[in-house]
């Protein structure tokens, strides 16, 4: 009997240890405002991964991000980094061409 629950407190301790020490993936806080011909739509807490394209339409885009994490300024199917200088920091604004996106890591 003392072997058994001495097993089932080894299982019990290492699950409270793999359950404690893994962090799920998080989205940024705050918001992301993508402006474009005028309108402004507001993304709050953008989640990693998740791809924030503009119109390739509708002519230059301004990114703001107002969230705590930066982003990657990409191509519109967020598959390509931008060249130049590649990320939308936090608490910054860009005006990009159109057909920009930007994506958060996950």
């Amino acid at each position: 009997m003392r072997k058994i629950l001495t097993s089932i407190g080894t299982l019990a301790a290492a699950g409270l240890l793999t359950v404690g020490l893994t962090t799920p993936a998080s989205a940024a806080t705050g918001t992301l405002y993508i402006t474009q011909n005028g309108q402004t739509t507001a993304h709050t807490n953008p989640t990693g991964r998740t791809c924030y394209a503009s119109d390739s339409t509708k002519g230059d885009v301004t990114f703001s991000n107002r969230t705590d994490q930066p982003s990657y300024v990409t191509d519109n199917k967020c598959r390509n980094l931008i060249a130049g200088d590649h990320f939308l920091r936090s608490g910054q604004t860009r005006t990009l061409p159109a057909g920009t996106a930007v994506v958060w890591p996950s």
